[in-house]
């Protein structure tokens, strides 16, 4: 290696203060992912498989929920609400606007969606805003006075009305979010290095991980070299990308083995535990992203009946809420969003247990036992005495 045929030539004839004949590598301060969306998005979702699966469970969980519409006490089968919810603009149709609105969401703590339409009227269409796009135009009570979105150096602005800010709980801010992803920030960093790391070594074959000495004690290393060799070790030979390079020894210069490998390291626990701090800042069982020793629930239904009750619904309860807030009035004052429970197959075997024990309890009547499970009274000749 080049820095190691130079050391002859750094060596000065007259004597320079000596320097230690031992100079080991150590690992520097842990360096973070910054909070920024952009930055989280790239790490996470794009290159992290334990939180990419764990937001697209938890948004195609909330997109799949049957939605229905309620007039009063009158359910209603087809609104033009639930026709613009189905396809709320030329770009987007299904599910596709809930399951985008919960992923930026869980990205990034904040969730835009604008209204368009004649005043006075319900809006025709809905389009979603990348939350990097989008600040708050703070208004002097505390609450939106409007929203500013700024693309490629243009700005635009809209009104507080025609915008739908979904956000979660950030305690150090009064306008934005915090995402589930800042919290896991640490977690996903140690996991994806783990995998860059154990990438390097089956590319370079292992890393070189202890001491320089020089046995000829007499002879010290110089300032300028040992500055030089420092400089060209961390270089050169620290990090993941560096890992496995052999080390070329020239000038007296030898080198001790001195680090753990990755067996020595628990390597693969130290990964699963990140990939399970990951699964919990998001709500999702292990067990739901094949993450190996994760036995919090003693079967995969259990986990998966779980993540339903404990995180997706709750969530898409909150949504509906917002939607029931912001999008509903444009079309009554007695209109609103409900969520079809019923068909959520992950809820079934609670249903049946449910169902169950209604059949079991004789204190109840027939028609007790129906509003239980959310039906209406039975028809006058079937009704209990």
């Amino acid at each position: 290696m080049r820095f190691l045929s130079r050391l002859r030539a750094l060596r000065p004839e007259a004597k320079a203060a000596p320097k230690p004949l031992l100079a080991r590598t150590l690992p520097g301060d842990a360096v973070a992912t910054p909070r920024r969306y952009d930055r989280l998005a790239s790490e996470a979702y794009q290159q992290n498989v334990v939180a990419y699966r764990a937001i697209n469970l938890v948004a195609r969980g909330m997109a799949s929920i049957p939605l229905e519409v309620m007039v009063g006490d009158v359910p209603m089968d087809r609104h033009p609400l639930l026709d613009l919810l189905r396809r709320p603009n030329p770009k987007l149709k299904g599910a596709g606007l809930l399951y985008q609105m919960v992923g930026f969401y869980l990205i990034a703590g904040n969730s835009y969606a604008l209204k368009i339409g004649p005043d006075g009227r319900p809006p025709g269409e809905l389009w979603l805003m990348r939350p990097d796009t989008m600040s708050v135009i703070e208004g002097a009570d505390g609450v939106a006075s409007g929203y500013r979105q700024t693309v490629l150096g243009r700005r635009q602005s809209f009104e507080a009305s025609a915008m739908l800010h979904w956000k979660s709980f950030n305690p150090l801010s009064d306008w934005y979010g915090m995402a589930p992803l800042e919290a896991a920030a640490m977690a996903i960093d140690a996991h994806n290095e783990g995998s860059r790391w154990n990438l390097a070594l089956i590319q370079n074959g292992g890393t070189p991980s202890g001491v320089l000495y020089q046995e000829d004690g007499g002879v010290p290393l110089t300032e300028a070299q040992f500055a030089h060799l420092k400089t060209q070790v961390e270089e050169r030979h620290m990090g993941p990308v560096n890992a496995g390079r052999p080390l070329l020894l020239e000038g007296g210069l030898k080198w001790q083995h001195m680090g753990l490998s990755p067996k020595d390291m628990d390597w693969q626990a130290a990964k699963n535990m990140s990939a399970r701090e990951i699964a919990l800042a998001f709500g999702v069982p292990p067990q739901m992203l094949g993450i190996p020793d994760a036995q919090t629930y003693s079967n995969y239904a259990e986990a998966r009946q779980s993540v339903w009750e404990d995180t997706i619904i709750p969530l898409a309860s909150e949504l509906v809420g917002e939607l029931n807030a912001w999008l509903a009035p444009e079309y009554g004052p007695n209109v609103r969003l409900i969520m079809d429970l019923d068909e959520i197959p992950a809820l079934e075997p609670k249903r049946q247990a449910k169902f169950d024990r209604l059949t079991r309890a004789d204190f109840l009547t027939r028609n007790e036992k129906r509003a239980a499970l959310g039906y209406g009274p039975n028809t006058k000749e079937d009704m209990d005495a």
